[in-house]
């Protein structure tokens, strides 16, 4: 179970750091966009607005990447720790099951609002859609942003996902710990 937890750990990573791209992304194309909106002078304004709600949501989504880089970092110390603990006695198991238990609601919260970010996002691509009628100049510029909004949501499903993966395996983690916990006294009292 510490293997697979590490291994989860491991895709978790590779997954934020897709998203991180893809909020990079988004903001180079937020910030295309603004280019393009104040091209179009008066008519460009509303547009304007949206390109810059996609750069404050790509910059929400790189805050949330970090956030759940330093949480997968602790939760790979409660690995260790655990391994650790497993050989040292039930004090510190205790100690490395309470840390990851820490970590996975941490995950969870985490995993909720960056969710909540992702239906942002697809809701401004589909509210500035609206704002393209007629703006010829801008409609390859929101295409990007649609596309890349997608892939936003697509990567965050997936991190969603593996932290709920994470967080199971962090369950079963310290029921093992628990279980290791226990007093040994059952049969080991032989006399010598």
């Amino acid at each position: 179970s510490i293997v697979r937890l590490s291994e989860q750990s491991q895709a978790i990573g590779e997954i934020i750091a897709t998203v991180n791209d893809l909020a990079e992304q988004s903001n180079l194309l937020a910030v295309n966009a603004a280019i393009e909106a104040a091209k179009a002078g008066e008519q460009g304004k509303g547009f304007a607005v949206v390109a810059q709600e996609v750069r404050s949501l790509a910059e929400q989504s790189k805050h949330a990447t970090a956030q759940v880089r330093t949480i997968l970092n602790d939760i790979q110390k409660a690995t260790s720790v655990a391994v650790l603990a497993t050989e040292q006695g039930g004090k510190a198991v205790e100690a490395g099951a309470k840390q990851s238990a820490e970590a996975g609601e941490s995950i969870r919260v985490l995993t909720e609002g960056v969710a909540e970010a992702a239906q942002a996002a697809t809701q401004i691509a589909a509210s500035s859609q609206q704002q393209l009628v007629g703006m010829d100049q801008m409609a390859l510029a929101m295409d990007n942003i649609k596309q890349a909004s997608a892939q936003n949501v697509a990567g965050t499903r997936q991190a969603e996902k593996a932290a709920q993966d994470l967080q199971k395996l962090g369950n079963k983690l310290k029921q093992l710990v628990d279980e290791k916990a226990l007093p040994r006294n059952n049969g080991n009292e032989k006399a010598g």
